[in-house]
Formats: C-alpha cells, structure tokens, sequence
C-alpha cells in the first residue's frame, strides 16, 4: 500500500469562539480525496493545514508527499489567487515546464471554454472564468497534489461536468493526486474516491466514498451524501416488512413505493423533486406517519392511494 500524503495527529485550530479545527486525526491517501462538508465546517481550515499556509495550534501534521514532480503541491485556495497583472495565456505559461508543448497553454485553456479569453486579465474575466482559470493553472503546473479549495463554486452547473471530465483526465495523464474541498456531495460521488467528512471542525468521517454511500454508520454520517432513508429495526420491519438488526441507511434508489390495492399504508402526499422523490404515508394499522424518499415511478404518486413499500438491495447492501 502507498504511503499517506499527509498525516495529522490530533491537528486543532484556534478560531473565534470556538476551534476552526478540533482535534483531527487522520491521513490523506494518494488518489482523489473531497473534503466535504457545509460552510463554517473546516474544510479550508485543514487544507491550510495541508498546503502549509497555517500550523496548527496543537497536534502535528506531516508531509510525506513524494518529490517526483518538479513541485510537490500547487494550491488553488478560494479566490483562485489569480495574478492581476498576468494575461489568462500568461498564467499558464508561467507555471508551465520550459519543455512543453507551445500551444499547451492554449488548449487547455480551449478545453475550459477560455481560448477567446487567452488575452484578458483576471479584473476583465466573470467569477466562473476565473475559477476555471484558476483550475487550468493547476493543471499546467507539473505537482505531485493538486489541493483545490470549492475549485468550481461560481460555474454554471449545466458545464460542471465536461469541466471536472478535464481535471479527470489530466490527473491520469500526469499521475498527480488531487484533493478539493466542496459542499456538493454530487462531487463528491462523482469524482472522489475517498472523503473526509468535516462538521464544526470536527472529523465525522474518513475512508471510501462508497463505504459512506452505502454503508454509513450514523444518520449524521448518512446525510453527509445527500438525501437517504436512515430506519431503526422496528421502522424497518414495520414500512419495509424487513428485519433488521441495527439502524441503517436505505438511499432512494433502493426503497421503490408502488400501488398495492390491499396494502394499510396510504398516500398522504408526493413531491417530485427531480432524480428524486418525496412521499409521506400513514400507516392504518398503527397511525403513524412517516417521510420516504425514492425513486420517482413513471406515472407517480397521488393522495390517497394504497402502497407497499419494498426494498431493492442485494446481499452487500447494494441495489440489485
């Protein structure tokens, strides 16, 4: 197994009022790792910490990581830390090896949808183009980690993805590693293979996105990526007629609701809500209430109608 990129030991930060980082243990693996949580839950605080803009108050953090780059980390922090006196062309020629490639810099820049900006300078660029900016720097500059701090926070969601598709494929081109900081758990499930899980400068969670998705071992750990539906053994085996031995999470691609005319659980309302959906339902029998999300069904749900809910899992907790 690699060696850790960095290793924090007890890591704290001193804030106002309370600690912008509170005692985190833990290492940062080689790959994509997210740190994920809401504002104010630490995240720029530990990749401060990373990058060695900041030392903590207490505990230690230790770089391991490798020199087989000609730079062993390149940071975007929020902002992008954009030069303003520098054409967008300019930025990515300054940090690129004297050995690449000319028109590098302009396809990279192409591939951000900036080419026709090449000559502009950050005060003459929108907030997206120059976080993109921001990213095409990074990605010319030949590191061994690329630490991104919410890399794209001000880009239309609609071209997020062809822009995160660039990052993918420069990273396996180069080799390099990459650790961002987001608030969207769509990020995180799309791009990373490990999180860490920040809240109040506290460590919720650490290890493999999939482990958190399917296998989350509190609520708190299950809301971390998204929407899910968290049951306690008689919740389970009174909605889903299964039995259970611990509480866990079941997300909504694995809870199917459909019409069943003999069933003691009612409609009492739905809500479409995109790749998702919201039902509440009263049980008859014991005239208890209760929210689900799942799948939408092709003709939905309506008031009134009688349901059964089922659970579509397979022997590791997946959907079949």
């Amino acid at each position: 197994m690699s060696s850790p990129l960095w290793k924090l030991d007890n890591a704290s930060l001193a804030g106002s009022g309370m600690p912008r980082l509170d005692g985190v243990s833990l290492e940062i693996q080689p790959g994509v790792t997210a740190v994920l949580g809401c504002s104010g839950a630490g995240k720029t605080s530990l990749l401060n910490l990373l990058v060695g803009y900041e030392r903590p108050d207490e505990g230690n953090v230790v770089s391991q990581v490798p020199r087989n780059h000609a730079l062993p980390v390149y940071w975007v922090p929020q902002g992008g830390g954009l030069w303003p006196h520098l054409t967008a062309e300019e930025h990515l020629r300054l940090v690129m090896s004297p050995k690449a490639e000319r028109g590098g810099a302009l396809s990279m820049l192409d591939s951000l949808d900036l080419v026709e900006k090449a000559t502009s300078r950050p005060d003459e660029l929108s907030a997206g183009e120059r976080a993109r900016l921001s990213v095409a720097r990074a990605l010319m500059a030949d590191a061994a980690v690329l630490v991104m701090d919410e890399p794209f926070a001000n880009v239309d969601l609609a071209r997020i993805g062809r822009y995160w598709a660039v990052v993918r494929r420069r990273i396996a081109e180069t080799g390099a590693s990459l650790v961002f900081a987001t608030h969207a758990p769509e990020a995180v499930l799309a791009e990373a293979e490990r999180v860490v899980c920040l809240s109040e400068g506290r460590l919720l969670y650490e290890g493999t996105v999939a482990d958190l998705y399917w296998r989350p071992r509190t609520r708190e750990e299950a809301d971390c990526l998204g929407e899910s539906n968290w049951l306690s053994p008689d919740e389970a085996r009174l909605w889903l007629g299964r039995e259970e031995d611990a509480p866990r999470c079941f997300r909504p691609e694995q809870v199917e609701v459909a019409p069943a005319d003999a069933s003691s659980i009612v409609v009492q309302s739905s809500r479409f809500k995109g790749s998702v959906a919201e039902v509440e339902v009263l049980h008859e029998g014991v005239g208890k209430r209760r929210r689900f999300v799942h799948r939408p069904v092709a003709d939905g749900l309506k008031a009134g109608m009688r349901v059964v809910l089922r659970v579509l899992v397979g022997e590791d907790g997946r959907c079949q």
